[in-house]
């Protein structure tokens, strides 16, 4: 199994033997995973950051927080994580859809569905595409998609997020742009690497780029018309 095969897990229940159950049944059918256990929903949130894990598997009825509660935290901020709901019933089924839950797992768990679980969210890692940095020794991915633009000043990286949020990591804007397509980003200053899919329009006056949260972000007087020239392809090729 090669690095981009293996999957980062969270567990979240509240009762030990439910937790390792599942780390049981995720060893036996999908060697290699990285799973990391958490006995409550505000212990799992304090950890959370979007791009952290390819799976969280959240139990719904735990003291404090609940999975549903939770499950509704972590769509504010990361729209796109795979999340599967455990539980033994379905009564919660609306908040799932709400949430975009993409399977209801029934305990005691079953291996087989357990690993259709493993395998939709591998298919998802591989599909989706995105910017991966290393932080505190794990790796962190950011989809594309999710991506409005990545500023750097000194050794440190803001990422500016669709849904409005702002990451601060330690790296260098060089290795990002190496992890980006071509035909959609661009790297319009050196301290800049924007997504297109963001972009509203091109002010060659102010030598900016207009986003579409608002935002502006500068252009070197040199890239103006070559970046007007990308998103105008951009936008062509996405009608």
């Amino acid at each position: 199994m090669g690095a981009s095969d293996i999957l980062k897990i969270a567990v979240c229940d509240d009762e030990m033997a439910q937790r390792r159950q599942l780390q049981f049944i995720i060893d036996k059918v999908r060697p290699g995973c990285e799973i990391i256990l958490f006995e409550s929903g505000e212990a799992f949130l304090d950890a959370f950051r979007p791009g952290l894990y390819d799976l969280i598997f959240m139990d719904i009825l735990m003291p404090g927080m609940g999975g549903v509660d939770a499950t509704t935290r972590i769509r504010s901020i990361d729209a796109s994580v795979p999340i599967a709901f455990a539980t033994s019933s379905q009564d919660h089924a609306m908040e799932g859809y709400k949430n975009r839950v993409i399977r209801y797992l029934m305990k005691p768990f079953d291996s087989t569905e357990v690993s259709e679980v493993l395998e939709l969210a591998a298919s998802m890692k591989h599909t989706q595409g995105g910017v991966s940095i290393r932080v505190g020794g794990k790796d962190m991915t950011f989809p594309f998609e999710k991506i409005c633009y990545v500023e750097q000043s000194s050794h440190t990286l803001y990422f500016h997020m669709a849904n409005g949020a702002t990451i601060q990591l330690t790296g260098k804007l060089d290795n990002i742009e190496a992890q980006t397509p071509d035909d959609s980003f661009i790297r319009c200053h050196k301290s800049y690497l924007v997504n297109l899919a963001h972009v509203k329009s091109v002010d060659k006056d102010l030598q900016v780029l207009q986003m579409k949260d608002g935002d502006s972000v500068h252009i070197r007087r040199e890239s103006v018309r070559e970046a007007a020239r990308m998103l105008a392809d951009y936008s062509l090729k996405n009608l």
